[in-house]
């Protein structure tokens, strides 16, 4: 039987259909309900059948609860009896509920059945899909276009960086930057270099003149690099012998050498005998990383030459700045027109190419007016959810929306109307564009284009939360709203209001477990915890279920997490995302088609002949390589190979893995794992316990999948998977174990216990920078790139800004991670070094809500 959701007075007035609203809402404040509540309204007080409605969310799990929810309510109306249903309609109806209102509630259930498209909920991208395929040659593309998977675009990518660096196709200009930047960067960061091309992908797309673009690109940064400014480079002899003279009298003065001063008279005389070149004199009055020695800058006779070798440092140090950021600039715009390329010829769109051309085809009015206009149904009201996540490029894409939308309507019969609700306190998606200051940015530019057309946009504040117990929306308020903590200055503008004040709950913050001063690794850090977790479920109050473990990242703390519990006999849902490379059973089997794509490969026949499928021990191994090698000492012909070795030493694995190869050659990955693992599987699950089934069961799936849809040998297959398909998503919402989850992934769920376990980690500083300050609308923001991690006050002062945009998204990381929590909030924090970060999650907790530093654990439950 449905059951009437009952609003507060501020959700009442936001569900109002016949209001703008822009509401900022802390979390757990019920925006769902009242998302759902207006829907129902607006469904129930439409006059026009084809009244047309958008609802746009961040994620397809969101898009599908609430068309859930929209489908349960209306379903509820259909088939309630008619007292129940004049309560559910209550708020619903402009007054009491009539007759002829239980009659138009029942109707709507069947009339958005046969229709659904009335109501749209959609994710932005979703949105944007259906507008490129509906209108395809408007946006310059073929109708045949198809959506790129993200697997699929990760080969896609890579083939794209082959053929730039490969092929010599796109010019000198690229060829030249490539060699530029491979001489400037070691090999191990060589191999990400195409992450670092592929996240200027954006920025180039929207540029329609490279070479204005390039032009304003390096003015901006030799500005900002100072580099038009004319420095000191030559001094004279007698300037440097004297400052010899005074170093050696200001020595023989003292009772006991010292050591910059013995290196002031060194490297000068070296210097003046043109022994040592000025990145060796240098040395003498700058420390490793380019500030000047302190010491140094008291001696009035040594501060002149001080300050013209810090600037001759700086100087340096920038024109390499410049020279490694121009060409990494070039290899971007070359790597932008391969990766372009590659889609066309291959008629596919990613993911970002989705907003990008939506916005591109946006920017026209005319077709914008076109668009409008042949929309389904029209469009008479527009809804958004998780506004705080959107890219300025997607906002974008809702002010043109909004700019054309509101032309039309009135406020009585043909009612247009917006709906904006987010909380730039959970904006944490920056990674993927989202911008917090974009969100009440957009609302003044929204409100300012729709004042002509006589509309106003009411901005409504939610801040009671349905979700957690007071306990812990008091600790999250009194940290937030303790402006020391660098990074959360004004956080909190709307302090929580509980709504669940008489609910037990309880905050546990415990001490900083450090591996150097009590001697307990993250084993027994993690088995702490775990002890924690199994007496909660062991009391009876929780079920494994209830219990959410979040992290920052997986690595280090998620994958032993999951043994811990299972060891436990805990039920355990796992992981939101798998890598399955990262599984040995896994590793086992790739290396069982490398072997078939050529059995000469020695290293990963012994991996493989060492796995369950085989069980050779280390002795074993080493008597086949033996001789081999022996065997090779004796031969001028082609080589002895390990397989050679086990036709003789082991013929029966030899026959074997003789028939594996030749099954290799014929069968897909589906049909080759499968025959391997009629037998192979329970040596593997002997081996290595049952918790190697669901990565087994994961791993068939995506080779079922690749078979089905791929065409390719076991070699493309293995190419596709090692590139970019051996990544599972997960959907924790449903789990029936202890979820452990990334803070990233939690957004959207909760949880009655959370527990914060990684809480140590800090953003790093990034090698890409964007210059301060370089406000252009029609260009992208210039940045700047140090391959070898340079030193110069403008780097310095352009990473300081970086990181403070960093910070503050790391701190609104923290508030989603603790708003998780219905009753219960555990937080641990471990860290291999002595001091940890003062910035860390953790420092600060402790810093502001413990009284006592000597305590090790305090507990807010009051």
């Amino acid at each position: 039987m449905a059951q009437k959701r009952f609003l507060s007075p501020a959700q009442d007035m936001a569900a109002t259909p016949t209001e703008n609203i822009w509401v900022q809402a802390n979390a757990g404040t019920g925006k769902t309900s009242v998302l759902v509540q207006r829907l129902l309204r607006i469904l129930f007080r439409s006059s026009d059948a084809r009244t047309g409605i958008l609802c746009l969310t961040y994620t397809n799990a969101g898009a599908g609860e609430m068309r859930n929810r929209i489908l349960a309510s209306l379903r509820g109306w259909a088939m309630a009896d008619d007292d129940t249903l004049r309560q559910l309609l209550d708020g619903v109806t402009l007054g009491a509920p009539g007759d002829n209102d239980l009659a138009r509630a029942r109707e709507i259930f069947f009339r958005y059945i046969d229709n659904p498209d009335m109501l749209k909920i959609k994710t932005i991208h979703g949105f944007c899909e259906e507008i490129l395929h509906r209108f395809p040659q408007e946006a310059g593309l073929s109708p045949s276009w198809t959506l790129i998977s993200d697997s699929n675009q990760k080969v896609l990518l890579q083939d794209a960086f082959n053929a730039l660096v490969n092929s010599g196709k796109y010019g000198a200009v690229a060829n030249d930057a490539f060699a530029h930047i491979v001489g400037r960067v070691s090999e191990t960061y060589l191999n990400d270099l195409m992450g670092l091309l592929a996240g200027q992908y954006k920025s180039f797309f929207q540029v329609e003149n490279l070479d204005n673009y390039r032009k304003y690109f390096i003015d901006t940064t030799r500005k900002f690099l100072l580099l038009d400014t004319i420095v000191q480079t030559d001094i004279s002899r007698e300037i440097l012998e004297k400052i010899l003279k005074n170093a050696i009298d200001d020595q023989n003065s003292l009772k006991k050498p010292v050591k910059y001063l013995e290196n002031i008279i060194n490297l000068t005389k070296q210097f003046i005998d043109k022994t040592i070149d000025f990145d060796e004199y240098k040395s003498a009055y700058l420390t490793d990383d380019g500030t000047p020695r302190s010491a140094i800058a008291k001696k009035d006779y040594l501060a002149p030459e001080l300050e013209r070798v810090f600037t001759l440092n700086q100087r340096a140090a920038n024109e390499q700045i410049f020279a490694d950021t121009i060409a990494l600039f070039d290899l971007s715009a070359a790597f932008a027109n391969a990766y372009r390329d590659m889609k066309r010829m291959r008629n596919v769109l990613d993911f970002d190419d989705l907003i990008l051309y939506t916005r591109r085809l946006f920017a026209s009015p005319d077709t914008m007016g076109w668009i409008l206009s042949q929309l389904d149904l029209g469009l008479n009201h527009i809804l958004v959810d998780e506004a705080q996540d959107t890219s300025p490029q997607q906002w974008d894409i809702l002010r043109m929306l909004a700019g054309d939308f509101f032309t039309d309507g009135d406020a009585t019969t043909n009612p247009h109307s917006m709906f904006v609700v987010g909380d730039t306190k959970q904006s944490i998606y920056g990674f993927q564009g989202a911008d917090p200051h974009a969100f009440a940015t957009s609302r003044e530019e929204i409100a300012s284009q729709i004042q002509n057309n006589m509309r106003t946009i009411r901005e409504i504040p939610l801040i009671q939360s349905f979700r957690s117990t007071h306990q812990i929306l008091e600790t999250v308020d009194r940290f937030f709203a303790d402006e020391t903590v660098i990074g959360i200055s004004n956080f909190v503008n709307n302090p929580h209001k509980c709504f669940r004040m008489d609910a037990p709950g309880a905050v546990e913050l415990h001490a900083l477990v450090s591996k150097q001063e009590s001697d307990c690794d993250i084993t027994q850090y993690i088995r702490d915890i775990a002890d924690k977790i199994e007496e909660l479920i062991s009391s009876g109050q929780f079920r494994a279920r209830d219990i959410m473990i979040l992290v920052q990242k997986r690595n280090p703390m998620a994958a032993p997490m999951v043994a811990e519990l299972k060891r436990r006999n805990i039920d355990v849902a796992g992981s939101d995302r798998i890598v399955l490379p990262n599984f040995p059973a896994i590793r086992d089997l790739l290396n069982l088609v490398r072997v078939c794509l050529n059995p000469a490969d020695d290293y990963s026949l012994c991996c493989v002949l060492k796995s369950p499928l085989f069980r050779l021990n280390e002795g074993n191994i080493f008597n086949l390589c033996t001789t081999r090698n022996n065997a090779n000492k004796d031969t001028e012909s082609t080589p002895i190979t390990i397989l050679d070795v086990l036709r003789d030493n082991h013929p029966d694995i030899y026959t074997e893995l003789d028939n594996i190869i030749a099954m290799g050659g014929n069968l897909g990955p589906y049909s080759f794992f499968t025959n391997i693992l009629k037998t192979g599987r329970e040596k593997i699950i002997a081996a290595l316990s049952t918790q190697v089934i669901d990565p087994l069961e994961e791993f068939m799936t995506i080779c079922l999948a690749y078979e089905r849809t791929q065409p390719g040998t076991l070699y493309h297959f293995l190419k596709w998977f090692i590139t970019g398909g051996s990544e599972i998503k997960r959907d924790m919402d449903e789990s029936n174990g202890v979820r452990i989850v990334t803070v990233h992934g939690s957004k959207g769920l909760e949880a009655p216990v959370v527990f914060l376990v990684d809480t140590i980690n800090t953003p790093q500083s990034e090698r890409i920078l964007p210059i301060p300050n370089t406000p252009n609308n029609e260009l992208p923001t210039p940045w700047i790139w140090t391959a070898r991690g340079e030193h110069s006050m403008q780097r310095t002062t352009a990473a300081d800004e970086y990181m403070h945009s960093k910070i503050a998204e790391y701190y609104r990381l923290l508030y989603v991670a603790m708003t998780r929590a219905r009753d219960q909030l555990y937080i641990y924090g471990f860290t291999p070094n002595k001091n940890p970060p003062a910035n860390a999650w953790h420092t600060q907790l402790w810093r502001v809500l413990a009284a006592d530093t000597h305590e090790q654990m305090i507990r807010i439950d009051a």
